[in-house]
C-alpha cells in the first residue's frame, strides 16, 4: 500500500471523505431509529431516505476513490483495464442518480421497486465478482490501491477491505430499508 505521504492530495481527500461518509451513515441509522420510535414520519419515507444515502454512496464514493492513482490512473494497470474501470464507475454513478430521480422526482411504487432493484443489482454483482475471483485471478486490492481498514477484534488485529466493508454495509442498509418499506 502507498503510504499517506506517497498518495496524491486527491487520493487522501477521497479516503478521508469515505471515513466521513461512514459517520454520516451511522447518523442516518440513528436518525432512522428516532424517526421510527419518536416521530410520525412514515416508514416508507425513512426507508427511502436510507436508500438515498446508499445511492449517494454508490454514486459518489467510487468516483472519489477510483479516479486517482489507485485505479483510473494506476500505472500498474493496462489501459484497457482502466477504460473498463472508468466505464463501470460512470455507470454506477449514473445508476445512483437514476435511483434518486426515480424515488424522489417520479415517486411511484413501480419506480421504488426499480430503484431497489438497481441498488441490489450493483450489490449482487459485487459479490459475484468477489466470490468468483479465483476463476479470473482477481483481487480485492492492489499494492498501490486503497489501504484496508485496520481494526481490533477480540484483541486480534484484522484488516478489512474498504470495498467489502462498504458493499456489505450497503447490503445491510438496503435490506433494512426494504424491511421498513415492505413490512
Amino acid at each position: 500500500m502507498l503510504k499517506n505521504q506517497e498518495r496524491s492530495k486527491y487520493f487522501n481527500f477521497a479516503l478521508k471523505a469515505l471515513d466521513i461518509y461512514s459517520n454520516i451513515i451511522a447518523l442516518v441509522v440513528l436518525w432512522s431509529l428516532w424517526a421510527l420510535f419518536f416521530s410520525s414520519i412514515e416508514t416508507i419515507i425513512v426507508g427511502k431516505v436510507i436508500l438515498s444515502f446508499v445511492a449517494i454512496a454508490l454514486s459518489i464514493g467510487p468516483v472519489l476513490v477510483d479516479f486517482n492513482e489507485s485505479h483510473a490512473s494506476n500505472p500498474l494497470w493496462t489501459g484497457h483495464a482502466r477504460f473498463h474501470l472508468v466505464w463501470q464507475v460512470c455507470a454506477l454513478a449514473m445508476s445512483g442518480l437514476m435511483v434518486l430521480s426515480l424515488m424522489w422526482l417520479i415517486p411511484t411504487y413501480t419506480n421504488l421497486l426499480i430503484s431497489i432493484s438497481l441498488l441490489y443489482m450493483w450489490i449482487i454483482c459485487f459479490f459475484i465478482a468477489c466470490f468468483s475471483m479465483s476463476l479470473y485471478g482477481g483481487k480485492l486490492n492492489d499494492v498501490n490501491g486503497v489501504p484496508p481498514i485496520k481494526t481490533s477484534f477480540f484483541g486480534k488485529q484484522i484488516e478489512i477491505d474498504h470495498n467489502l466493508s462498504g458493499i456489505t454495509g450497503a447490503s445491510i442498509l438496503c435490506t433494512y430499508a426494504c424491511a421498513l418499506i415492505f413490512l
